[in-house]
């Protein structure tokens, strides 16, 4: 297994914090994006970390990234919404596919929270796709189906208007105290959204994982999600006890850990 931290040139010319986890066997390699969630990092507290290193013993190739104003990313949070994070998607993709040996019959992705948004966007436009991993996702239309305050129609309206106004609104993350801008983009796009309509669109393999106590999107929500799952996909719904939306890593319970990354990994390396 080999790990590099790297820096690569998106489409529109900014630079792109990411992660690239290789196998020992470097020749026609499967491959897995991942795609983390609102406020997030590419780590996602050490989960997709631990992902990366399994499918990398079982010779899948891995890459992450920082998306706008996240983490490592010098761009500020103002720039990023589902658009700009599907350009980096697709930079990533490119980067990958120029400078490694990848089967591009063999392309996965992985989304947690609001990066599983993103990523049901992405698969909509890359139907070559043909294993997704979905990790507590907001995989609602709209900003629907959140506990938090971007879940708050009330809230939502007052905040985008104020967006489009002003061309970005300052939210108070309760999560760390920090200030974070979110643009008129952010918002449109978000609140236009049709996760769930290519949710049900979707039909190849797909397993989605959430916690039955998560408070931000709850499991009641995504029960409903995954109602909607097509006929023809090859879906598995894995629902971990006890687990929040962070799966452990905020309440130091690594076995909740261990289970979501397990039952992922399983599923990935029997289908991709």
């Amino acid at each position: 297994m080999k790990i590099l931290d790297i820096e690569i040139l998106s489409k529109r010319n900014t630079m792109i914090p990411c992660t690239i986890t290789l196998p020992k066997n470097k020749e026609n390699m499967p491959l897995f994006m991942m795609a983390h969630g609102f406020c997030a990092t590419r780590h996602e507290n050490g989960t997709f970390t631990m992902l990366a290193e399994v499918l990398s013993n079982v010779g899948i190739a891995t890459i992450r990234c920082d998306f706008p104003g996240c983490n490592d990313s010098k761009e500020d949070h103002r720039f990023n919404c589902i658009e700009n994070d599907m350009d980096n998607l697709d930079s990533m993709l490119e980067y990958m596919c120029k400078n490694y040996s990848i089967n591009m019959k063999r392309i996965g992705m992985i989304g947690y929270s609001m990066g599983g948004k993103v990523v049901l966007h992405y698969t909509k436009r890359h139907p070559e796709i043909h294993t997704v991993a979905l990790w507590a996702p907001a995989a609602t239309n709209g900003l629907s189906g959140t506990e938090s305050g971007l879940g708050d129609p009330k809230w939502q309206k007052t905040s985008f208007e104020i967006a489009k106004k002003d061309g970005v609104y300052l939210y108070p993350n309760d999560f760390d105290g920090r200030i974070i801008p979110l643009s008129y983009e952010f918002f449109d796009q978000c609140l236009n959204s049709k996760a769930n309509d290519y949710f049900s669109e979707y039909q190849f393999n797909i397993i989605m994982v959430n916690g039955d106590a998560d408070d931000i999107i709850p499991c009641h929500v995504l029960d409903q999600v995954a109602q909607t799952v097509n006929p023809n996909a090859n879906f598995k719904h894995h629902i971990i006890k006890g687990a929040n939306h962070g799966f452990g890593a905020w309440t130091n319970e690594p076995h909740q850990m261990k289970e979501l990354v397990e039952i992922t990994s399983n599923f990935i390396i029997n289908v991709l």
